[in-house]
């Protein structure tokens, strides 16, 4: 019985191997030569899509930065690489035949010059000079070329890179028009087409351009240095993290956009999306696509939403005006920047086209002057000064210097502004009048030790950590002797502070001594509109200062405007309290203007900090002027 049921269970097996090498045999042989026909004009082509770049906010909602659709002539690396090698030997055939790029001398353009057809039709097409696409071409070719070899370099082998398989844009940003008329009549052109693609576009200009930033394409010392384990895309699930290496390498294969400066590199790895891909199967006469076979979607960007102010980010520019310098507002409470203007900037939307000329601008208009420009503060650090000869008993506030118009430290004489002296002066009226001799005294009570614990409980000479690129520390010296310290006292000397370090200063000052770091990111949203990060500050902790003695100084910084050295400016009414200075560089009748401070005097809403660089005006004659202009806009 059961040997009967194991004979009909192998005529089964062998009926239905049969069936199977039967049919075998009639694909293979009988129809064989059908579908190697097909297969051989047939092949499966993976297409990257690209995703959308997250939107840039302001506090408002206001965009800053956006990705929008642009038209791109997409040319096949293969066209674009024999075109190149042609080129080299001033023909511009295809090579044909074979698997072998490399171009012989026995090539000529008698055997090759239907294959250079395509360069003087697109050139016609689109109105652009035939150079234009043969420069375009040499460029895109030597970049992928570079590419290669520092990928073989890491993994040690030869290796075809992803950029040798994909097309190319070789013409960005064609309008509807061109678009039209090329889709008319290249249909005959294989390896070429045109295809919507996301660019960057700013909505302002030139307005917040060092906060926003500029994107571009890594370049082949950041390939090489990028870390491709770093994490792609925050938020994403456990299964799609595992993957992030493979997003990374595929974005820098599609040639995708990285931020190089400002919001768009501090949060590029929130701002980038996640490509998307499509299997299509193509006909290979025409490399057109027949069939689609398989679509994974990209996934859009994170937003990012700023504490930036674009309202009051436009008042501090235009108060700024075309004077080289910086404006920074803030949040006392909370480290919230509201508004930080730089000038000279750049229009992001023409920075390639402006690169060159803004490079070679001696005013350094690439400089994020509130975050990179290092100067030495002059008189501002006098509160500082006060603070820390107040808070170690060195003076209280009934002490009195007598200024005679100098003192003199070891063999050298240090001089006030006033050249006949202020007389007897305490601590509110030498902040009031700006007396340097009051301050040299203090400093010679205080040491030079003391000053600088208290400068670095402020946070000068040090980064604030704020979230940008690229920021300058400063430095805050160790004083070596008595009239290095004498120096200090006054912000001058070695010294050398930020626009955000004075301003972290003065919002310590404002807010009763508690101990803030500036900010720029206020939320991150996913593209469905969910909050994914909430990045709002608290202070938590206080510096070790006494009420006391803030409220001297705050009375002292309300002097400064009421009846001192701000007085004539005007901006009593505003309810502000602040304190100018004046820096001397190496030429004498070159300065740096500063001015600081926060409105309203008694419940402070924003502190200020205003520095005009390289001026032959004082703090209050030149920084002043555009502290008013700016807080009467903003209706304090």
């Amino acid at each position: 019985m059961y040997k009967d049921r194991f004979k009909i269970f192998f005529g089964i097996i062998l009926v239905l191997f049969f069936v199977v090498f039967c049919k075998l045999f009639y694909v293979q042989i009988i129809e064989g030569g059908k579908f190697s026909g097909m297969s051989d004009s047939r092949r499966i082509r993976t297409v990257s899509i690209d995703t959308l770049r997250g939107t840039i906010f302001d506090r408002n909602g206001s965009a800053l930065a956006i990705d929008k659709h642009s038209f791109e002539l997409m040319v096949s690396y293969t066209k674009l690489f024999n075109a190149f090698l042609c080129i080299k030997q001033n023909i511009l055939p295809e090579v044909s035949g074979g698997k072998d790029k490399k171009i012989t001398r026995n090539l000529c353009k008698k055997c090759h010059s239907d294959n250079a057809s395509w360069v003087e039709k697109v050139a016609e097409s689109l109105e652009i000079p035939y150079t234009d696409i043969l420069e375009k071409t040499t460029n895109i070719v030597k970049r992928v070329e570079k590419i290669k070899r520092v990928v073989e370099m890491k993994s040690e082998r030869k290796i075809r890179i992803k950029e040798e398989t994909v097309s190319h844009s070789l013409v960005s940003d064609l309008s509807w028009e061109k678009t039209a008329k090329f889709q008319a009549g290249m249909m005959d052109l294989p390896g070429i087409q045109i295809d919507a693609n996301p660019v960057r576009w700013y909505p302002k200009g030139d307005s917040s351009s060092h906060i926003i930033g500029y994107v571009g394409k890594l370049d082949e010392n950041e390939i090489h240095d990028y870390n491709f384990k770093k994490r792609w895309f925050e938020g994403l699930n456990e299964s799609e993290e595992s993957a992030s290496e493979y997003f990374v390498q595929k974005a820098i294969s599609m040639d995708s956009l990285f931020g190089k400066t400002g919001i768009e590199k501090t949060y590029n790895s929130r701002l980038m999306g996640v490509p998307g891909e499509k299997f299509e199967e193509i006909t290979l006469d025409t490399m057109r696509a027949d069939k689609l076979i398989l679509e994974r979607p990209s996934i859009p960007g994170n937003n990012i939403v700023l504490t930036i102010d674009d309202r009051i980010q436009g008042i501090a520019e235009k108060a700024l005006g075309k004077r080289k310098g910086s404006v920074v507002v803030m949040d006392p409470w909370n480290g919230e920047v509201i508004a930080m203007a730089a000038f000279p900037r750049y229009n992001l939307n023409t920075l390639n086209e402006d690169y060159s000329v803004l490079s070679k601008n001696p005013q350094k208009p690439f400089l994020n002057r509130p975050i990179q420009s290092a100067l030495p503060p002059g008189s501002v650090f006098k509160i500082v000064t006060a603070i820390a000869a107040l808070e170690e008993n060195k003076i209280d506030e009934n002490t009195q210097f007598a200024c005679y118009g100098s003192v003199k430290v070891g063999e050298s004489r240090f001089r006030c502004f006033s050249e006949y002296g202020h007389g007897l002066l305490n601590v509110e009226e030498a902040m009031q009048y700006s007396c340097n001799v009051f301050f040299f005294e203090a400093a010679k009570v205080l040491g030079g030790s003391l000053l600088k614990k208290w400068a670095d409980k402020f946070g000068l000479g040090n980064t604030t950590n704020i979230d940008l690129a690229y920021e300058k520390k400063g430095n805050m010296p160790e004083s070596k002797s008595m009239s290095q310290t004498v120096n200090l006292s006054i912000g001058q000397g070695a010294m050398l502070v930020t626009p955000i370090q004075i301003t972290k200063m003065i919002a310590m000052i404002a807010n009763g001594g508690w101990y803030i770091n500036p900010y720029i990111l206020q939320r991150v949203t996913g593209y469905n509109g969910k909050i994914i990060m909430d990045n709002k500050h608290t202070p938590a902790e206080r510096i070790d200062v006494s009420e006391k003695n803030l409220d001297i100084i705050k009375r002292s910084l309300r002097r400064v405007v009421t009846a001192g050295t701000a007085k004539k400016i005007g901006l009593s009414e505003l309810r502000v309290a602040g304190k100018t200075g004046t820096t001397q560089t190496a030429h004498d009748d070159i300065n740096h203007a500063w001015f600081v401070g926060y409105a309203p005097f008694k419940k402070p809403k924003y502190c200020f900090t205003v520095v005009i660089e390289h001026t032959t005006g004082h703090g209050a004659e030149v920084a002043g002027p555009v502290v008013k202009d700016l807080l009467t806009q903003l209706g304090l």
